[in-house]
């Protein structure tokens, strides 16, 4: 790459870097994913209908996502099935989160590749106990898929590196099985063009990327679906900026860690629609005390009315903010220092 500033301007919106093509890629990963979902419409319905509890399992960007889903989920069936995010190590290693698997819940079961050996133990612990399981996973023949009462396939494909098409891919699926995303063809088509929309207008990355790259530290603040968006920022930024940042809700944020924002960090903050006048008030009472201690400000919002849509839209926007960001440091890489290298895989260690 020619230099920080030179990498960011020489990047088009579908690369020359292998991030930037896969993010490229998302818009068609999730047209393609709710295609899928909505072909498999009727066993995911069987499934479902009679869970007490729907749990949402995965580790990595899967959790991520998952933390972005359930409050959507939720709030499309108020009254109904209590909708639960867990990590699959809890799981996997002896229910730490102090939680259990019952034969009335339905487990939704996250991981591009189908192999990941915590996600791949805890569902079989939860087939064990009588739970029914789906599979989103990329690999149809993979062991997660093999192992589901039912497997839904992810459109992404393979990556090169941190989850940014899959982490869209999965996103949708877990959207589009909770009924937040239509999945008739028109619906889809309208989505994947106004994603397609938020590819285009990569240059409007440029100059929040610049000032994140520059930052002492990023703060990546959000409630709700938001504050999942900020999980994933969070987890997209150590893999790819290869800088640390901090996710949290507003909440967590002004009752401590405030204490550690300095003038020279940028704090993110990611707004979801719909929000009330309660939320308003408290954001602007963020703002203000941001102001106040001359602390940058970069606020992320959708004017998607429609949740779902709303949470595509954010996800791929952070990652575009990524991206640039790592352009513009010099920091950028394809393949991982630490992961897969230092980093093992855990078959050796579950059951």
């Amino acid at each position: 790459m020619a230099g920080p500033s030179g990498a960011l301007a020489e990047a088009w919106p579908d690369g020359p870097d292998t991030m930037g093509r896969e993010i490229a890629e998302g818009p068609d990963a999730v047209a393609a994913t709710l295609v899928d979902v909505d072909a498999s419409r009727t066993r995911i319905t069987e499934l479902l209908a009679d869970a007490r509890r729907i749990i949402l399992l995965g580790t990595g960007a899967s959790l991520a996502v998952s933390r972005i889903a359930a409050p959507i989920w939720r709030r499309a069936s108020p009254g109904g099935v209590e909708v639960l995010v867990r990590q699959s190590t809890e799981a996997a290693l002896g229910n730490l989160d102090g939680l259990q698997f019952n034969s009335t819940d339905a487990v939704v079961a996250i991981s591009q590749s189908g192999s990941s050996p915590e996600t791949l133990s805890a569902a079989r612990l939860a087939r064990r106990t009588g739970a029914s399981v789906l599979a989103l996973t990329a690999d149809p023949d993979s062991a997660l898929a093999s192992s589901a009462t039912l497997s839904v396939p992810l459109a992404s494909g393979r990556e090169a590196g941190a989850a940014t098409k899959s982490a869209m891919a999965s996103l949708a699926a877990l959207l589009g099985v909770a009924g937040s995303l239509r999945c008739d063809e028109a619906e889809i088509s309208e989505l994947r063009d106004g994603l397609v929309g938020v590819i285009a207008a990569w240059g409007e990355a440029s100059g929040p990327g610049r000032r994140l790259a520059g930052a002492r530290h990023p703060w990546m603040l959000g409630f709700g679906a938001a504050e999942g968006i900020a999980a994933a920022a969070s987890l997209l930024w150590h893999e790819k900026v290869v800088r640390s940042a901090t996710a949290a809700t507003p909440s967590e944020f002004r009752h401590g860690l405030i204490e550690a924002v300095r003038r020279d960090d940028v704090v993110v903050l990611f707004a979801m629609p719909g929000g009330d006048a309660a939320e308003a008030r408290y954001l602007g009472r963020l703002r203000a005390e941001l102001g106040a201690l001359e602390v940058d400000l970069v606020e992320l919002r959708s004017m998607a009315g429609d949740a779902g849509r709303a949470a595509l839209e954010l996800l791929l926007r952070i990652q575009q903010l990524a991206r640039a960001a790592v352009l513009a440091a010099g920091t950028y890489r394809d393949e991982f220092a630490i992961l897969r290298h230092v980093v093992k895989p855990a078959d050796d260690l579950l059951a």
